[in-house]
């Protein structure tokens, strides 16, 4: 379907019924909204919506229903993945509540509201949450599609730590699903969230953390293979309180990057321990000494200032992506990082732009698939992530990007990811097996039977049951 004329009489009544606002392919910001954070991806929506609040959202509804329209929601931007050609798109911005319950150890947390908002407001409480690194990403979108966190390790995947979801359903109502009032709908949403309604505010765990420690160590980049075997060693017996994200990038020559580092190729490791700066030194002590360090930025911190460990980029940008997860290597961590570090190399003058690995086990692997989450262990020991960021000299050619990454991944990865590490056209046949699929299916039947809701992650052919974009 193409973007919606102004002949559209029900979309034509909406702009006038919501309280918030519609935009649509001939208004003047048609383009900054309908655009992903990943200005690759080329989204068209029949319209955009800027609901102002629940009433909005019914009004939307009714509307999608009356047009024949199908509804998907992106809170920021992230994770676009699926097709929203006939889909009226929902940012839900406008809700921004934040509450911290500092006794209970309990945040609320509107669907609009970034990891950054939230943890600016825990800063000082000595709580945490179980935030990922790019501080722009929404909380709902991080929570409710699985997502691994710097305190995965530490507290499992941080979908199980959402207590409530209160979301309007595809007959309007408003509904508070908890563990009480809908068992089997809260173990969706603890991973497969963007299939059964439009959340609004989700309620999430909080944890006790006075002590934060870390920051990003930054290594020659012919050191990689040195770099890469020690935190291996490092990670094979670490406690669970400590993360450690590595991997290597060519750094843009740009002056946000400091000038002896500016268009260069450097190897890093990303750090956060739970803990005291005495506590974490010597469980460190081996990476600094395994090649000589460029820069160290380890320092103790508050979980307001978590995202500069990474420092991602926050502001939108061209790229192409790649994703997998890392059992085990055939000849051992050690030969098998060192084969992902030359295929780095390899794959460098194709484009490729920076390859991430995070390190898994502790609660992540301790965590069983059971009743409370769809989102639970993942049998994995790696995650890593490729990017491409593309310049506008010209496509990237994927296969030149990541094949040299693929291939040296042969036959040690898991086939299954988190469904927020899905990359563009992935959906969740790629994130659960077919016996959960089915689980999610018979929620999806019972919720939205009509399949009005189009998720960026849909269920996927072979699921027993059609898939909620088709």
């Amino acid at each position: 379907m193409t973007p919606a004329s102004p002949s559209d009489p029900v979309l034509n009544d909406l702009v006038d019924a919501l309280d918030g606002r519609l935009v649509r392919a001939y208004d003047d910001d048609w383009d900054s909204a309908r655009t992903p954070w990943n200005l690759a991806i080329d989204q068209r929506p029949v319209a955009v919506a800027y609901p102002a609040g629940p009433e909005d959202l019914r009004r939307i509804l009714a509307a999608a229903r009356a047009d024949g329209r199908r509804v998907t929601v992106q809170p920021r931007g992230h994770g676009p993945a699926g097709d929203v050609s006939g889909c009226i798109l929902v940012r839900t911005s406008a809700f921004d509540e934040i509450v911290i319950d500092e006794r209970r150890r309990v945040a609320r947390v509107g669907s609009g509201v970034s990891w950054g908002a939230l943890l600016a407001r825990l800063d000082g409480s000595g709580l945490v949450a179980l935030a990922g690194s790019n501080p722009d990403v929404s909380v709902a979108g991080l929570l409710l599609g699985g997502g691994h966190s710097w305190f995965s390790r530490w507290r499992g995947i941080a979908a199980r730590s959402i207590r409530a979801v209160e979301l309007v359903d595809a007959t309007g109502e408003l509904r508070r699903v908890t563990a009480e009032s809908d068992p089997e709908l809260l173990w969706a949403l603890r991973g497969a969230g963007g299939l059964f309604g439009i959340v609004t505010a989700l309620e999430i765990d909080l944890y006790p953390a006075p002590d934060l420690f870390g920051g990003t160590i930054v290594f020659p980049a012919s050191a990689a293979e040195a770099v890469f075997a020690s935190v291996a060693t490092i990670m094979a017996d670490a406690p669970p309180e400590l993360s450690i994200f590595f991997g290597l990038i060519n750094l843009p020559d740009i002056e946000q990057v400091p000038p002896p580092l500016r268009g260069q190729t450097v190897a890093n490791a990303e750090v956060v321990f739970v803990g005291t700066a005495e506590d974490a030194a010597p469980l460190l002590a081996p990476l600094l000494a395994s090649a000589p360090v460029l820069a160290d930025g380890t320092r103790p911190f508050t979980i307001g200032h978590l995202a500069e460990v990474a420092a991602e980029p926050t502001e939108p940008a061209a790229t192409l992506e790649w994703t997998a997860a890392i059992t085990s290597f055939a000849g051992g961590d050690e030969a098998g990082l060192g084969a992902l570090a030359r295929a780095f190399r390899e794959a460098t003058p194709a484009g490729l732009t920076v390859l991430g690995i995070r390190a898994l086990g502790g609660a992540v692997a301790e965590q069983g698939a059971d009743a409370t989450a769809v989102a639970g262990r993942l049998g994995a020991r790696y995650l890593a992530f490729a990017g491409s960021f593309l310049t506008g000299k010209g496509p990237a050619d994927p296969e030149a990007v990541f094949g040299p990454l693929r291939r040296a991944l042969a036959g040690s990865t898991l086939g299954l990811t988190l469904p927020t590490y899905l990359t563009t056209g992935q959906d969740l046949t790629r994130s659960f097996t077919p016996e959960t699929l089915e689980r999610l299916a018979g929620v999806k039947r019972r919720l939205d039977p009509d399949r009005i809701f189009t998720s960026n992650r849909p269920l996927g052919p072979g699921s027993g049951s059609s898939s909620d974009t088709d």
